[in-house]
């Protein structure tokens, strides 16, 4: 069947988790964890890839079943039963690998464990949803006990290890087990030595185990008759310990935290690429000849609309409604030379370009025997894609400051034919050109960021909220706190400013200050201002004073463009010269 096979990919991801493994019965170094963040994150990046070529494979089959629900209807229930089926094997994975990263690093956090896990980096996303699938992004290299094997063996061997002892793996393995009979179910018995997912010490039919040697005492949980899933083996000859020949044994006893994320998300990938493969098997049983419909097109499915500069754009074009053993399409990209492309034996063409920066179109044809008329006809179609410049954020992490009360403006992404949109969690966020925006936050103590293209996420940032921070008050002409009478009269007020402060518009007024002074005969006094303005006992104070005499303008205060009345914390003093 084609698409049964690993890719090169998923045998080297295979073969570096079973040699991990095996040196975690040594000290486990930073390099061999770091080793495991790595490969953590290359599974989790394939799975959200399978997981857009899963739905991309359900939607053209969703079309072929519109278009002919009698003839497609028995294919499409099977293939929403297997979603189903799938959705929830992922979604347990899921929950798995989260409560136990919850429970070991997250317990006990204040802020709850999503918070916490969010604000130390350990999740990646507030986003827990793929194509209506729960999918926890974890940052393995922020999990401060990766290393940490006691914990992770008790929640999923139990405490005594064994079965019944409230280990997780059990549970896991017979989920697994039921969905890929489900699998083969869907396939067809003879796909049963191409389906991964095997969690028994052997697999095959009743009729198979009878025929090397097992008796109905040494088998538990056999399958039915004609069903031809694995069979779950309690012991077999030969073996003196059960549980340390198990599955669940060899995956989950002293193997560290990180190690056991990994594993989950490499179980995930398995179910993920069978499931494909079994959607991909019931497709091909619908047999092209059968089709006549008065309504065929091309359709186009892309991994994606939007790049960054040196990734490859993909696609695939196939006429809907049935297959054919090969086809061939016709197509220019931006207008330039034709070029043909040959389809697979399930009639899918790929698409592929490495082109530069800026906004691409793509015209294509394909040519296709239409089994009703015998004669060749052509379905065009057409797509689109942008390709982003390459992009490097460098920031200062104790800096990602933004400021109530005034505009900050924000730069997302290349802006590259306006396809990124920015979202802010509080406050408002007004787009002031490409890739150009204007953030005035709320009031809560954090702000972020989410930035993403044509329903996908690209990233987020998150930044401080902080006030305004205070001016300084000056008063013109005194130069060293020495000021002459008249050039005291004619600056007339105080006045509140800003210095080395990098953001236009940011204003303070000021709004009242007490001023003191000593009369000639040695009486203090004081006078209230309830604007930046000299009263005119201020005045008269100032006039009638002498060389030598002092005066204090103090409890300065002022109103900023966030509307907060501030007293600012240094006076001013003045001499008269």
């Amino acid at each position: 069947m084609s698409g049964a096979k690993e890719t090169p990919r998923q045998k080297m991801i295979g073969m570096m988790y079973l040699v991990y493994t095996a040196l975690l019965a040594m000290n486990v170094s930073k390099d061999i964890l770091d080793a495991f963040d790595t490969v953590n994150q290359g599974v989790q990046t394939t799975n959200i890839t399978l997981s857009n070529q899963i739905n991309q494979k359900y939607a053209a089959f969703e079309e072929q079943y519109g278009l002919d629900k009698e003839k497609v209807g028995p294919y499409w229930e099977q293939a929403q039963a297997l979603r189903e089926e799938a959705t929830e094997l992922i979604n347990y994975v899921e929950d798995l690998k989260w409560d136990l990263v919850k429970k070991i690093e997250c317990t006990g956090k204040d802020e709850g464990p999503v918070a916490y896990a969010l604000k130390e980096g350990l999740l990646r996303s507030t986003d827990t949803l793929k194509n209506g699938r729960r999918i926890y992004n974890i940052n393995t290299s922020k999990v401060k006990s990766r290393d940490n094997y006691n914990q992770p063996t008790a929640y999923m061997m139990g405490n005594p290890e064994g079965p019944g002892n409230g280990g997780r793996a059990y549970e896991l393995s017979e989920k697994i087990r039921r969905f890929r009979g489900e699998v083969i179910k869907a396939m067809g018995p003879e796909h049963l030595h191409e389906v991964g997912l095997i969690t028994d010490s052997i697999y095959g039919t009743k009729a198979y185990l009878e025929e090397n040697g097992y008796t109905d005492g040494q088998m538990k949980r056999l399958p039915l008759p004609g069903e031809y899933y694995g069979a779950k083996i309690s012991y077999y000859p030969g073996m003196t310990d059960p549980v340390q020949d198990s599955w669940e044994y060899h995956n989950f006893h002293h193997t560290v935290l990180v190690a056991d994320v990994t594993l989950l998300n490499k179980i995930i990938s398995e179910a993920e690429t069978a499931e494909l493969n079994a959607v991909t098997e019931l497709m091909s049983d619908i047999h092209a000849t059968d089709f006549t419909f008065d309504e065929i097109g091309a359709k186009v499915f892309a991994e994606s609309g939007y790049l960054l500069s040196g990734q490859t754009y993909k696609a695939q074009a196939m006429v809907t409604a049935w297959k054919n053993s090969q086809l061939t399409a016709r197509v220019k990209l931006d207008g330039g030379a034709e070029k043909t492309y040959t389809s697979d034996a399930q009639g899918v063409i790929p698409l592929e370009w490495n082109v530069g920066v800026g906004s691409h179109t793509y015209t294509g044809v394909i040519d296709m025997l239409d089994p009703s008329t015998n004669k060749m006809e052509e379905f065009p179609f057409q797509g689109s894609f942008v390709v982003a410049p390459p992009a490097v954020s460098v920031s200062a992490t104790k800096m990602n400051v933004v400021y109530r009360g005034i505009d900050n403006p924000i730069a997302v992404g290349g802006g590259v034919g306006g396809e990124i949109s920015a979202t802010a969690t509080s406050g408002t966020l007004t787009r002031t050109g490409n890739g150009t925006y204007n953030l005035r936050p709320g009031e809560a103590n954090e702000v972020t960021i989410n930035v993403s293209s044509a329903g996908s996420s690209l990233g987020s940032m998150k930044f401080r909220v902080k006030d305004l921070p205070k001016p300084e008050a000056i008063i013109r002409n005194v130069v060293n706190g020495l000021v002459s009478k008249s050039a005291l009269l004619a600056a007339n007020r105080v006045e509140a400013e800003m210095k080395d402060f990098d953001f236009d518009g940011v204003k303070y007024d000021v709004v009242g200050y007490t001023f003191r002074y000593k009369t000639k005969a040695g009486t203090t006094k004081e006078a209230k201002a309830n604007s930046g303005a000299f009263t005119d006992e201020i005045k008269n104070a100032i006039s009638g004073s002498n060389v030598g005499d002092t005066f204090l303008f103090t409890a300065i205060q002022v109103r900023g463009n966030d509307g907060k009345t501030k007293t600012l914390d240094t006076p001013i003093g003045v001499e008269i010269k």
